[in-house]
């Protein structure tokens, strides 16, 4: 019988991790058919299913249960063997790896992202713009900008400042709405299903306000509240800048999100990504007063 590869077990990992053979070839950045050609192939050379398939996706058999400890030992390895070659590395060229929450990196930190590769022109960013969140263990990313309280405690962090959300809709929306009492009438564009609400709108006085429509990604969903779709929670230092936005009064104060910069301890002596990870917080400070929806601070400076 042919000995396992390591990448037949990365296939078996995902597969049992995704629950089916589409969501284990995105995490593995593969083809379905390449993941469905290798779940067979190991089948076949066991003789013996691994998992078995229903409505509800893939689950492991008896003998695939028995697999799992023994592979996931072999990936922890694997993974920590290449951590520590890629973090002994002091060239400033070859690849990063950067995981951005989507608010992040549709609007403050592209000029600098541009800025970054016109000083190094050697290393090479790849940008994964998702609100999934990056296994820095796996090697999914080399840094991450989160919106989390704290950082894993395995991890390194870098505070940023905390990005301030407001409720903001046009001021022809505000004139012809009623926000509160028993005639109200404004919508919520929401960010979600509608019953999954609770954690982006329970904390607003508008709570009561119907969520009449819902737009997932973040250019779409502010040029919804822009046109006049509803009024939304967004964040300050975006909607701050859109001349047809205001905030909704009434709504109390700001809500904020902690954020960090955090990447895995084994490559804190890479040098590309240790001077990346400086720039990106340098670059994120410069513009606190944006992220942290100080409208006062930010008049003074237009004033200057």
């Amino acid at each position: 019988m042919k000995v396992f590869e390591w990448d037949d077990l990365r296939i078996f990992l995902a597969i049992l991790r995704g629950r089916s053979i589409n969501a284990a070839a995105k995490l593995l950045g593969s083809s379905r058919s390449t993941v469905s050609r290798r779940l067979q192939a190991m089948e076949d050379q066991l003789d013996i299913k691994l998992f078995v398939r229903n409505s509800e996706g893939f689950f492991l058999t008896e003998v695939g249960e028995a697999m799992v400890a023994r592979a996931e030992r072999v990936e922890s390895e694997i993974l920590s063997m290449e951590r520590e070659v890629f973090g002994r590395d002091a060239a400033l060229s070859g690849p990063i790896r950067l995981s951005i929450f989507p608010h992040i990196a549709q609007t403050i930190i592209m000029p600098y992202i541009a800025e970054f590769a016109a000083m190094y022109p050697d290393i090479e960013i790849e940008i994964d713009a998702s609100f999934e969140k990056a296994d820095l263990d796996r090697r999914n990313a080399d840094i991450a900008i989160r919106f989390q309280h704290e950082p894993e405690e395995h991890l390194i962090g870098h505070r940023l400042p905390d990005f301030a959300r407001g409720i903001y809709a046009t001021q022809e929306y505000i004139n012809s709405h009623i926000f509160s009492g028993p005639e109200a009438n404004a919508k919520w564009v929401g960010w979600s299903t509608k019953e999954n609400v609770a954690h982006w709108n329970s904390d607003t006085p508008f709570s009561h306000c119907k969520i009449h429509h819902t737009v997932n990604e973040p250019m779409a969903h502010l040029q919804a509240v822009k046109s006049g779709l509803g009024f939304s929670d967004l964040m300050c230092f975006i909607a701050d800048q859109e001349p047809n936005l205001v905030r909704v009064p009434e709504q109390g104060p700001l809500r904020f999100n902690r954020a960090w910069i955090v990447n895995h301890p084994d490559l804190v002596a890479t040098e590309r990504v240790r001077v990346c990870v400086r720039f990106l917080h340098d670059a994120l400070n410069k513009h606190a007063t944006e992220i942290t929806g100080d409208i006062s601070k930010l008049e003074n400076e237009e004033k200057e």
